[in-house]
């Protein structure tokens, strides 16, 4: 997807790129960042890697069953034209049709074998990159997952008094990633 943005006299091109997006099987898992980390975003359109080595994209992927359609037809489309000249010239080129008609749907199939596998389908996202794109997906997805899990019940909350803060650790505890403690 190619959207320009007018801005003055400047012609200014923005590139986004569409995602589709799978969960994995599973997702009643309670801890939501190891459900995130197992989430897969599968770019829409050509797939440069599957045209240049389709037998090494399809294996990398994982896809058996499109690995051994893919060798039946490659094989039986060489085999159908014979080993003459002419004729390997002609399993070439039609080779090179399949190779080129597998890469612009290799991501497609991966999305396929992936529900296949019992993955669910979690959405669209779309950005300059991968990871603008999974921004902009977590930035959705995270709070839907927030409200969906369940209330802590009582007894496992904190057994603090109220208004009591809670207990500081040693010098190095004072930051967790991005977030300091209050």
């Amino acid at each position: 997807m190619d959207a320009r943005i007018k801005s003055g006299h400047d012609d200014v091109r923005c590139v986004v790129t569409v995602y589709t997006v799978y969960e994995p099987p599973g997702g009643d898992e309670a801890d939501v960042a190891t459900r995130a980390e197992k989430i897969a975003f599968i770019k829409d359109g050509f797939s440069w890697s599957a045209f240049f080595v389709p037998v090494l994209w399809l294996i990398f992927q994982r896809m058996w069953l499109e690995l051994i359609a893919f060798l039946v037809v490659i094989g039986g489309v060489s085999w159908a034209l014979g080993t003459e000249d002419p004729g390997k010239e002609l399993a070439g080129w039609v080779v090179l049709g399949l190779t080129v008609l597998f890469a612009f749907e290799a991501n497609d199939l991966r999305g396929w074998a992936l529900r296949r596998r019992g993955y669910q389908f979690a959405g669209v996202a779309s950005g300059r990159d991968c990871y603008a794109a999974e921004r902009s997906f977590f930035e959705v997805w995270l709070p839907q997952q927030r409200r969906a899990m369940p209330p802590v019940p009582p007894a496992q909350k904190s057994l603090a008094p109220r208004g009591a803060k809670p207990p500081r650790g040693g010098d190095g505890d004072e930051v967790i990633g991005l977030f300091p403690q209050a």
